[in-house]
């Protein structure tokens, strides 16, 4: 009787012999990576959807923040009113024609939020504060709210009344400036996002034809489109707001 034929069961089970190892060390590697490469790709997709819809609700708060200001607007402009003054306003002034597009707003001053029961417009004083009758022979002042992109990001400026023009009244929202020039009286600009990839106005009159000239507008559309980079993958949102003006 041979060695071999003397070993117990339990010794013939014992380990694994060196061409069963070389069969399956291979198998299990491709397994592996197999799976490593599967929850790879799962984490990049729960990423990039992640991202996204982050960026879907980022877009969605811009236009839902810019439907008060379009919605009770006295009308939209070329450019900026005449007798407001901004230091830091581009080269040649605000104008809407700029590429991409500015979108510049002239609303009535109040002296309290839109939605405030109480607020009062605010008047150009050239007859005088009071009494109410003399007030109101004033014009009222209109300020400005100007949407401008400066390479991925969008800004909300607020122009109104210069400390050289007589008022009745004290406005309700201040004039902001850029970063780096700000004070107590004049506040930074708002930045509505950093990662503006297209920025659109469509102007239409009271037949909703499509019109160049933003002050013969009743209707307004504005587009605008998000972009950011998540798993190394560029991802896009869009969003979108049509009102017409209450002040028509």
């Amino acid at each position: 009787m041979t060695w071999h034929a003397l070993r117990t069961p339990r010794q013939r089970e014992n380990g694994f012999t060196l061409i069963e190892v070389l069969i399956v060390s291979p198998i299990l590697m491709v397994t592996i990576v197999l799976l490593m490469s599967y929850l790879f790709n799962q984490y990049g997709q729960l990423t990039q959807q992640g991202a996204l819809i982050n960026l879907q609700v980022e877009a969605q708060n811009i236009v839902f923040g810019m439907q008060d200001d379009l919605f009770f607007a006295h009308s939209f402009e070329s450019d900026s009113n005449t007798n407001l003054t901004d230091t830091y306003q581009p080269s040649g002034g605000w104008k809407n024609s700029s590429t991409p597009p500015t979108l510049i707003i002239s609303d009535i001053a109040l002296t309290t939020n839109r939605r405030n029961a109480n607020r009062q417009p605010v008047y150009i004083n050239t007859y005088g504060c009071s009494p109410q009758a003399t007030l109101e022979q004033n014009d009222e002042l209109l300020e400005n709210t100007i949407y401008f992109v400066s390479g991925t990001n969008l800004y909300k400026r607020i122009l109104t009344a210069p400390s050289t023009l007589s008022i009745c009244g004290t406005p309700y929202q201040r004039q902001t400036c850029p970063a780096g020039n700000t004070s107590a009286t004049c506040p930074l600009d708002r930045q509505l996002t950093d990662k503006l990839n297209t920025f659109t106005i469509t102007y239409y009159d009271t037949d909703n034809n499509v019109i160049t000239t933003p002050e013969s507008a009743e209707k307004i559309k504005v587009d605008l489109q998000l972009k950011d980079k998540a798993f190394a993958e560029d991802i896009y949102s869009n969003s979108s707001v049509t009102l017409r003006k209450l002040n028509q």
